[in-house]
């Protein structure tokens, strides 16, 4: 299933009904950025609701996904700055490490965001009334884009109801 405009934003989604008593919905994933994908939509049976826990946690939090320390940087140089102050050892104390995490892990996206995403880094942020998508994929290439919200907040709405209507019809 294709939810949105592959060539904008879009996330396509796959179903592989694996029965479990905590209907847990397992398949295949990717999002669709500007026409190339994050994640890996050949990744079998992944589950799902981890993916879903993060998009959820993104949608709560849009309005929190500023920080003035980012603005007047390029899309890559605010990927370079979070990617440093979150997974690199730069000879930052032990206190320095929980400061930066706490105020910039919340930018992370889908890194570790479920087995479709485990070859990839990805973060996100606002620009005013747009979404900010930047990451590497599998083969460590930089990409990123701004996706109008009211583009961005039905794909992500429509698929974790799909994800739920497909949870639902999940037999015992």
């Amino acid at each position: 299933m294709m939810i949105g405009n592959q060539s904008s934003f879009a996330i396509e989604c796959h179903h592989e009904p694996l029965p479990n008593l905590t209907r847990r919905v397992f398949g295949r994933m990717c999002l669709w950025v500007g026409g190339v994908a994050l994640g890996d939509i050949d990744e079998p049976a992944c589950m799902l609701n981890v993916t879903e826990g993060v998009l959820a946690n993104k949608l709560a939090r849009l309005g929190d996904l500023d920080d003035p320390s980012l603005h007047g940087l390029s899309d890559r140089e605010t990927f370079e700055f979070l990617d440093r102050v979150l997974y690199r050892d730069y000879g930052q104390s032990t206190e320095q490490l929980a400061e930066d995490s706490k105020r910039y892990f919340r930018f992370d996206f889908l890194t570790n965001g479920g087995e479709s995403f485990d070859r990839t880094q990805s973060f996100i942020r606002t620009e005013g009334d747009r979404v900010v998508l930047m990451f590497r994929n599998d083969a460590n290439e930089f990409h990123s884009l701004l996706v109008p919200l009211e583009t961005f907040l039905p794909v992500i709405r429509d698929f974790l109801q799909w994800l739920s209507d497909e949870g639902r019809g999940l037999a015992n």
